[in-house]
């Protein structure tokens, strides 16, 4: 018991001295920002984030001492991550826009159906785990409204019973839905983005492959395959081809 109660303490402490050191890091990090030391603040950042400390914000203040330090690549790479963790983070949104106005491929994508448009905007509102919460709330809501169309007696507080189970079922089961496929999307990792300055995509995977046309530092790409060091990529518009994954990184 008492070796129990040891480790337990030892676990504690070692949590607070961790977190302790990530504070003083993360202030070491605004400090070299606001001296607009922007290479050194975002080397500070990724050695915080490579000791597994993840959070939106500090993805967002990564990204943004990369875009500063003149890294396009790194800093739209980790907006998108910071997106991914929250969806609706309105200033990583912003500042996405503002930097991929700067790379250099202007690739128009494939129009979509309006209501595909409506319904992944509609789902970018909530993180996975709060539309999750929702889609709990939904259910709950759904029994309670069954049990009034079950047991009232009036015919009107029946009615309401009625379509408000199903009304707020039909939010459960879109709520889960949208909880799933952004967890879905978290855990697959198709996405990523170009790395370096220009990157010639490739019919084939390998050097001798024809090259089909050039992506250049901070273009988003879908990936399809890997094979033997290459991965096969869809880029907006859906043209498809080959690069190396060293050039490439998952977002």
């Amino acid at each position: 018991m008492n070796k129990l109660v040891k480790l337990v303490v030892v676990v504690i402490l070692l949590a607070v001295v961790g977190s302790i050191k990530a504070d003083n890091q993360l202030q070491k990090a605004a400090d070299l920002y606001a001296a607009q030391s922007y290479e050194q603040a975002a080397d500070v950042y990724a050695n915080i984030l490579k000791t597994d400390v993840v959070s939106p914000e500090l993805y967002y203040n990564y990204a943004n001492a990369c875009y500063k330090s003149g890294q396009l690549g790194k800093a739209i790479l980790n907006y998108e991550r910071a997106l991914v963790l929250r969806p609706n983070y309105e200033d990583a949104k912003f500042n996405l826009t503002f930097v991929n106005a700067q790379i250099a491929d202007k690739i128009e994508p494939i129009e979509q159906f309006f209501l595909t448009e409506w319904l992944e905007s509609l789902g970018s509102l909530q993180t996975a785990n709060q539309w999750a919460i929702t889609s709990i709330s939904g259910f709950v809501v759904c029994l309670i409204l069954a049990l009034l169309y079950v047991f009232a007696s009036h015919r009107s507080l029946r009615k309401v019973g009625f379509f408000g189970a199903i009304t707020c079922l039909v939010i459960s089961v879109a709520a889960l839905s949208y909880s799933f496929s952004l967890q879905h999307k978290a855990q697959e990792r198709a996405e990523a983005i170009v790395m370096v300055g220009a990157m010639p995509l490739k019919s084939a995977p390998d050097d001798s492959g024809t090259e089909l046309f050039v992506l250049h530092e901070g273009t988003k790409v879908v990936i399809k395959s890997s094979l033997r060091g290459w991965f096969e990529i869809r880029i907006a518009d859906g043209h498809v081809g080959w690069v190396k994954t060293t050039q490439i990184e998952r977002i």
